[in-house]
Protein backbone atom coordinates (compact mmCIF):
# COMPACT_ATOMS: atom_id res chain seq x y z
CA UNK A 1 0.00 0.00 0.00
CA UNK A 2 2.92 2.56 0.98
CA UNK A 3 4.58 1.89 -2.55
CA UNK A 4 1.11 2.58 -4.43
CA UNK A 5 0.69 5.76 -2.23
CA UNK A 6 4.18 6.65 -3.33
CA UNK A 7 3.54 6.07 -7.10
CA UNK A 8 0.55 8.14 -6.68
CA UNK A 9 2.38 11.30 -4.91
CA UNK A 10 4.82 11.17 -7.83
CA UNK A 11 2.43 10.94 -10.73
CA UNK A 12 0.71 13.99 -9.07
CA UNK A 13 3.78 15.68 -8.27
CA UNK A 14 5.17 15.42 -11.77
CA UNK A 15 1.37 16.36 -13.16
CA UNK A 16 2.14 19.50 -11.27
CA UNK A 17 5.52 20.54 -12.68
CA UNK A 18 4.26 18.96 -16.18
CA UNK A 19 1.03 21.94 -16.16
CA UNK A 20 3.62 24.66 -15.08
CA UNK A 21 5.37 23.77 -18.11
CA UNK A 22 2.56 23.69 -20.32
CA UNK A 23 1.16 27.30 -18.97
CA UNK A 24 4.69 28.39 -20.22
CA UNK A 25 4.67 27.64 -23.51
CA UNK A 26 0.65 28.05 -23.48
CA UNK A 27 1.65 32.06 -22.43
CA UNK A 28 3.39 32.66 -25.74
CA UNK A 29 0.19 31.79 -27.67
CA UNK A 30 -1.80 33.39 -25.04
CA UNK A 31 0.45 36.54 -26.34
CA UNK A 32 -0.98 37.07 -29.43
CA UNK A 33 -4.36 38.59 -30.17
CA UNK A 34 -5.61 34.91 -29.96
CA UNK A 35 -7.15 32.55 -27.46
CA UNK A 36 -5.55 28.89 -26.93
CA UNK A 37 -9.16 27.52 -28.62
CA UNK A 38 -9.03 30.21 -31.62
CA UNK A 39 -4.90 29.47 -32.27
CA UNK A 40 -5.66 25.55 -31.89
CA UNK A 41 -9.17 26.23 -34.60
CA UNK A 42 -6.56 28.10 -37.28
CA UNK A 43 -4.40 25.04 -36.69
CA UNK A 44 -6.68 22.25 -37.48
CA UNK A 45 -8.49 23.95 -40.25
CA UNK A 46 -4.73 23.53 -41.34
CA UNK A 47 -4.19 20.40 -41.20
CA UNK A 48 -7.91 18.61 -41.74
CA UNK A 49 -7.91 17.54 -45.37
CA UNK A 50 -11.52 19.25 -46.04
CA UNK A 51 -12.08 20.46 -42.85
CA UNK A 52 -16.10 20.86 -41.76
CA UNK A 53 -17.54 22.48 -38.24
CA UNK A 54 -18.41 18.95 -37.52
CA UNK A 55 -15.04 17.53 -37.59
CA UNK A 56 -13.86 20.74 -35.67
CA UNK A 57 -16.26 19.59 -33.26
CA UNK A 58 -15.50 16.04 -32.78
CA UNK A 59 -11.59 16.86 -32.95
CA UNK A 60 -11.77 20.17 -30.38
CA UNK A 61 -14.81 18.64 -28.42
CA UNK A 62 -16.35 22.32 -28.86
CA UNK A 63 -20.19 23.45 -28.65
CA UNK A 64 -21.84 23.99 -32.24
CA UNK A 65 -22.70 28.14 -31.17
CA UNK A 66 -18.97 28.93 -29.64
CA UNK A 67 -17.38 27.20 -33.05
CA UNK A 68 -19.89 29.14 -35.27
CA UNK A 69 -19.15 32.49 -33.34
CA UNK A 70 -15.36 31.86 -33.82
CA UNK A 71 -15.63 30.75 -37.35
CA UNK A 72 -17.53 34.12 -38.55
CA UNK A 73 -15.60 35.79 -37.09
CA UNK A 74 -12.54 34.69 -38.45
CA UNK A 75 -14.39 34.97 -41.71
CA UNK A 76 -14.77 38.45 -41.10
CA UNK A 77 -11.28 39.17 -40.55
CA UNK A 78 -10.80 37.53 -43.33
CA UNK A 79 -8.52 34.49 -41.93
CA UNK A 80 -10.79 31.40 -43.78
CA UNK A 81 -12.72 30.72 -46.54
CA UNK A 82 -16.38 28.71 -47.09
CA UNK A 83 -16.59 26.64 -49.68
CA UNK A 84 -19.85 24.50 -50.52
CA UNK A 85 -19.77 20.72 -50.83
CA UNK A 86 -20.37 19.62 -54.62
CA UNK A 87 -23.41 17.75 -53.82
CA UNK A 88 -24.61 19.33 -51.28
CA UNK A 89 -24.61 23.41 -50.79
CA UNK A 90 -26.20 22.78 -46.80
CA UNK A 91 -22.79 21.63 -46.01
CA UNK A 92 -19.70 23.78 -46.76
CA UNK A 93 -16.01 22.93 -46.41
CA UNK A 94 -13.25 25.42 -44.58
CA UNK A 95 -9.78 26.55 -45.68
CA UNK A 96 -7.57 29.08 -44.88
CA UNK A 97 -6.68 32.36 -46.43
CA UNK A 98 -3.12 33.34 -46.80
CA UNK A 99 -3.54 36.03 -44.02
CA UNK A 100 -4.65 32.98 -41.84
CA UNK A 101 -1.90 30.76 -42.74
CA UNK A 102 0.36 33.88 -42.23
CA UNK A 103 -1.13 33.77 -38.72
CA UNK A 104 -0.62 30.42 -38.51
CA UNK A 105 3.13 30.35 -39.55
CA UNK A 106 3.57 33.45 -36.90
CA UNK A 107 1.91 30.81 -33.79
CA UNK A 108 3.65 28.17 -34.92
CA UNK A 109 7.17 30.07 -34.99
CA UNK A 110 6.63 31.56 -31.75
CA UNK A 111 6.13 28.12 -29.95
CA UNK A 112 8.79 26.21 -31.64
CA UNK A 113 10.94 29.46 -30.48
CA UNK A 114 9.78 28.88 -26.58
CA UNK A 115 10.28 24.75 -26.51
CA UNK A 116 14.04 25.52 -28.11
CA UNK A 117 14.92 27.91 -25.57
CA UNK A 118 13.28 25.50 -22.95
CA UNK A 119 15.30 22.26 -24.38
CA UNK A 120 18.33 24.28 -25.19
CA UNK A 121 20.47 24.10 -21.97
CA UNK A 122 20.20 20.40 -22.24
CA UNK A 123 22.71 18.20 -24.15
CA UNK A 124 22.04 16.06 -27.03
CA UNK A 125 22.17 13.05 -25.20
CA UNK A 126 19.72 14.73 -22.27
CA UNK A 127 17.27 15.50 -24.59
CA UNK A 128 17.13 11.91 -26.71
CA UNK A 129 16.42 10.52 -22.81
CA UNK A 130 13.67 13.13 -22.53
CA UNK A 131 12.50 12.37 -25.66
CA UNK A 132 12.62 8.47 -24.51
CA UNK A 133 11.15 9.18 -21.30
CA UNK A 134 8.14 11.09 -22.96
CA UNK A 135 7.18 7.82 -25.12
CA UNK A 136 7.42 5.82 -22.34
CA UNK A 137 5.28 7.39 -20.27
CA UNK A 138 2.42 7.44 -23.44
CA UNK A 139 2.76 3.68 -23.94
CA UNK A 140 2.87 2.79 -20.20
CA UNK A 141 -0.20 5.00 -19.65
CA UNK A 142 -2.12 4.81 -23.17
CA UNK A 143 -3.86 1.25 -22.29
CA UNK A 144 -5.34 2.03 -19.35
CA UNK A 145 -6.91 5.57 -20.66
CA UNK A 146 -8.74 3.72 -23.36
CA UNK A 147 -12.12 4.16 -21.98
CA UNK A 148 -14.81 2.39 -25.11
CA UNK A 149 -18.00 3.56 -25.84
CA UNK A 150 -20.69 2.55 -28.51
CA UNK A 151 -23.37 5.03 -29.40
CA UNK A 152 -25.93 5.59 -31.51
CA UNK A 153 -24.67 8.20 -34.36
CA UNK A 154 -26.07 11.84 -34.67
CA UNK A 155 -26.31 14.32 -36.98
CA UNK A 156 -23.32 15.69 -36.89
CA UNK A 157 -21.63 12.21 -37.16
CA UNK A 158 -22.36 11.88 -40.80
CA UNK A 159 -19.54 14.37 -42.30
CA UNK A 160 -17.19 12.49 -39.87
CA UNK A 161 -17.63 9.24 -41.46
CA UNK A 162 -17.64 10.28 -44.88
CA UNK A 163 -14.25 11.97 -44.23
CA UNK A 164 -13.28 9.28 -42.38
CA UNK A 165 -13.93 6.63 -45.14
CA UNK A 166 -12.01 8.51 -47.70
CA UNK A 167 -9.19 9.31 -46.18
CA UNK A 168 -8.45 6.33 -44.97
CA UNK A 169 -9.26 4.70 -48.25
CA UNK A 170 -7.11 6.78 -50.30
CA UNK A 171 -4.69 6.86 -47.94
CA UNK A 172 -4.30 3.22 -47.34
CA UNK A 173 -5.34 1.94 -51.07
CA UNK A 174 -5.09 4.80 -53.21
CA UNK A 175 -8.83 5.30 -54.27
CA UNK A 176 -9.73 8.26 -56.16
CA UNK A 177 -12.24 11.14 -55.83
CA UNK A 178 -15.34 8.96 -57.23
CA UNK A 179 -15.18 7.31 -53.79
CA UNK A 180 -16.18 10.71 -52.01
CA UNK A 181 -19.56 10.51 -54.14
CA UNK A 182 -20.21 7.14 -53.52
CA UNK A 183 -19.91 7.07 -49.71
CA UNK A 184 -21.93 10.40 -49.48
CA UNK A 185 -24.80 9.60 -51.65
CA UNK A 186 -25.33 6.24 -49.78
CA UNK A 187 -24.61 8.22 -46.10
CA UNK A 188 -26.69 11.09 -46.78
CA UNK A 189 -30.32 8.33 -48.51
CA UNK A 190 -29.30 6.09 -45.23
CA UNK A 191 -29.17 9.56 -42.94
CA UNK A 192 -32.89 10.79 -44.94
CA UNK A 193 -34.63 7.43 -44.77
CA UNK A 194 -33.30 6.55 -41.59
CA UNK A 195 -36.17 4.40 -39.55
CA UNK A 196 -34.61 3.48 -35.77
CA UNK A 197 -36.49 0.21 -35.31
CA UNK A 198 -34.98 -1.13 -38.34
CA UNK A 199 -31.31 1.03 -39.12
CA UNK A 200 -28.22 2.13 -36.94
CA UNK A 201 -25.09 3.56 -36.98
CA UNK A 202 -22.69 3.30 -34.03
CA UNK A 203 -19.47 5.19 -33.34
CA UNK A 204 -16.92 3.95 -31.18
CA UNK A 205 -15.46 6.38 -29.15
CA UNK A 206 -12.11 6.04 -27.43
CA UNK A 207 -11.77 8.57 -24.27
CA UNK A 208 -14.61 10.49 -25.68
CA UNK A 209 -13.14 10.73 -29.68
CA UNK A 210 -14.56 9.09 -32.23
CA UNK A 211 -12.68 6.46 -33.46
CA UNK A 212 -14.56 3.54 -35.28
CA UNK A 213 -18.02 2.81 -36.83
CA UNK A 214 -20.47 0.21 -37.99
CA UNK A 215 -24.19 0.22 -39.76
CA UNK A 216 -27.24 -1.48 -40.15
CA UNK A 217 -29.44 -0.99 -43.24
CA UNK A 218 -33.07 -2.31 -44.15
CA UNK A 219 -33.18 -4.19 -46.97
CA UNK A 220 -36.85 -5.62 -46.69
CA UNK A 221 -38.25 -7.08 -43.48
CA UNK A 222 -36.04 -9.97 -42.95
CA UNK A 223 -33.00 -8.87 -44.24
CA UNK A 224 -30.40 -6.44 -42.81
CA UNK A 225 -26.71 -5.26 -45.23
CA UNK A 226 -23.94 -4.15 -42.65
CA UNK A 227 -22.38 -1.38 -44.09
CA UNK A 228 -19.52 0.84 -43.11
CA UNK A 229 -17.61 -0.56 -40.74
CA UNK A 230 -14.64 1.16 -40.04
CA UNK A 231 -11.16 1.35 -37.19
CA UNK A 232 -8.91 3.86 -37.22
CA UNK A 233 -5.51 2.54 -38.12
CA UNK A 234 -4.27 3.91 -34.83
CA UNK A 235 -6.95 1.92 -32.91
CA UNK A 236 -6.68 -1.86 -34.58
CA UNK A 237 -5.95 -4.62 -32.25
CA UNK A 238 -7.89 -3.00 -29.29
CA UNK A 239 -10.72 -4.68 -29.68
CA UNK A 240 -13.17 -1.70 -31.09
CA UNK A 241 -13.88 -4.36 -34.29
CA UNK A 242 -15.76 -6.85 -31.97
CA UNK A 243 -17.83 -4.63 -30.09
CA UNK A 244 -18.97 -3.25 -32.98
CA UNK A 245 -19.63 -6.38 -34.47
CA UNK A 246 -21.58 -7.57 -31.27
CA UNK A 247 -23.17 -4.25 -30.93
CA UNK A 248 -24.48 -4.91 -34.51
CA UNK A 249 -25.76 -8.49 -34.81
CA UNK A 250 -27.41 -8.18 -31.26
CA UNK A 251 -29.36 -4.94 -33.06
CA UNK A 252 -30.42 -7.43 -36.00
CA UNK A 253 -31.57 -10.16 -33.70
CA UNK A 254 -33.65 -7.83 -31.73
CA UNK A 255 -35.14 -6.17 -34.83
CA UNK A 256 -36.14 -9.90 -35.89
CA UNK A 257 -34.17 -9.93 -38.90
CA UNK A 258 -33.29 -13.69 -40.14
CA UNK A 259 -30.55 -12.48 -42.57
CA UNK A 260 -27.59 -10.29 -42.78
CA UNK A 261 -25.83 -9.36 -45.51
CA UNK A 262 -22.65 -7.42 -46.53
CA UNK A 263 -20.48 -6.39 -49.10
CA UNK A 264 -16.61 -6.06 -49.09
CA UNK A 265 -13.45 -6.02 -51.35
CA UNK A 266 -11.02 -8.84 -51.01
CA UNK A 267 -8.23 -6.76 -50.11
CA UNK A 268 -9.63 -6.06 -46.18
CA UNK A 269 -7.81 -8.81 -45.15
CA UNK A 270 -8.47 -8.03 -41.19
CA UNK A 271 -12.59 -7.66 -41.73
CA UNK A 272 -12.68 -10.72 -43.75
CA UNK A 273 -11.76 -12.62 -40.81
CA UNK A 274 -13.86 -10.58 -38.61
CA UNK A 275 -17.03 -11.90 -40.61
CA UNK A 276 -15.52 -15.59 -41.04
CA UNK A 277 -15.25 -15.64 -36.87
CA UNK A 278 -18.83 -13.97 -36.49
CA UNK A 279 -20.45 -16.61 -38.75
CA UNK A 280 -20.75 -14.96 -42.36
CA UNK A 281 -19.80 -16.81 -44.99
CA UNK A 282 -18.54 -16.34 -48.41
CA UNK A 283 -21.13 -16.34 -51.27
CA UNK A 284 -20.67 -13.97 -54.00
CA UNK A 285 -17.91 -12.61 -55.94
CA UNK A 286 -17.34 -9.75 -58.60
CA UNK A 287 -14.19 -8.14 -60.46
CA UNK A 288 -14.64 -4.31 -60.92
CA UNK A 289 -12.67 -1.11 -62.08
CA UNK A 290 -14.04 1.59 -59.65
CA UNK A 291 -12.38 3.93 -57.41
CA UNK A 292 -9.38 4.27 -59.92
CA UNK A 293 -8.90 0.71 -59.04
CA UNK A 294 -9.27 -3.09 -60.02
CA UNK A 295 -11.07 -4.55 -57.47
CA UNK A 296 -12.85 -7.95 -56.22
CA UNK A 297 -15.68 -7.60 -54.94
CA UNK A 298 -17.40 -10.17 -52.07
CA UNK A 299 -20.64 -10.73 -50.90
CA UNK A 300 -21.11 -12.15 -46.91
CA UNK A 301 -24.26 -13.11 -45.70
CA UNK A 302 -25.00 -14.61 -42.29
CA UNK A 303 -28.26 -16.56 -41.25
CA UNK A 304 -29.23 -15.41 -37.88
Amino acid sequence: MKKNNHTILEIRRFNRFYTEILGLLDQHVLESPYSLTEARIILEIHKIKDCTANKLMNKLHIDRGYLSRILNGFEKKGLIRKENFPTDRRFYFLYLTQKGKDILNDLENKSNQHVQALVAPLTGEEQGKLLDAMKHIENALSSTLHSINIRSFRPNDIDWVVEKHVDLYETEYGFDNTFRQYVEEAIYKFQEGFRKEKDNLWIAEVNGKPEGMIAIVKVDDKTAQLRWFLIDPKMRGKGLGNKLMSTAIDFCKESNYQHVLLWTISILDAARHLYERYGFTLSETVEHNVWGKDLIEERWDLSL
